[in-house]
């Protein structure tokens, strides 16, 4: 169970501070649910049940894993694990996943295909671009609060190092 102020990574909507554990004030509503307030997005509560199997809720990773993630980023070129081929049927898989070794996986094989396809001077597919973009968000925003950065400079180093050719 989480505690009010831990972050977790909650579902697709990426990084969200426990805001509070209470009954939300919807009528009908019962039971205890975790006020999830997305770290990067001020739009609003999520609700989520606190005994609730249907989205994946995780705590973040620490900052020691976050500087391993960054280690590996920076050496991607040479791993040849970042470089596997990634089939399409594959990439909701990886982000569900919220794995965060999955999700840079998933970011250098997308940026690998953007720099191909930029090399015939041609557009992305639109399909793999906001795939590339939910992916660099789950990712890059765990990052940037497990670091203790912001997330621009995590965007700009992590974009240098996983979009290199």
């Amino acid at each position: 169970m989480f505690e009010i102020e831990d972050k977790v990574v909650y579902g697709v909507n990426g990084v969200c501070e426990v805001t509070e554990i209470a009954v939300p004030p919807i009528k009908g509503i019962e039971g205890q649910y975790y006020y999830l307030q997305p770290v990067f997005d001020d739009k609003g509560i999520i609700y989520s049940p606190v005994d609730s199997k249907k989205v994946n809720m995780r705590a973040i990773i620490s900052q020691s894993e976050c500087k391993k993630l960054i280690s590996k980023a920076k050496n991607c070129a040479k791993d040849e694990s970042l470089n596997e081929k990634i089939h399409p049927a594959e990439y909701d898989a990886c982000i569900k996943s919220q794995d965060p070794v999955s999700l840079m996986h998933l970011v250098r094989y997308l940026y690998n295909i953007k720099n191909e396809r930029a090399k015939d001077l041609r557009k992305m597919k639109s399909a793999d671009a906001r795939t590339l973009s939910t992916a660099k968000k789950l990712l890059y925003s765990e990052l940037a609060v497990a670091s203790g950065r912001d997330l621009d400079d995590i965007s700009e180093e992590l974009d240098g190092y996983l979009g290199e050719k």
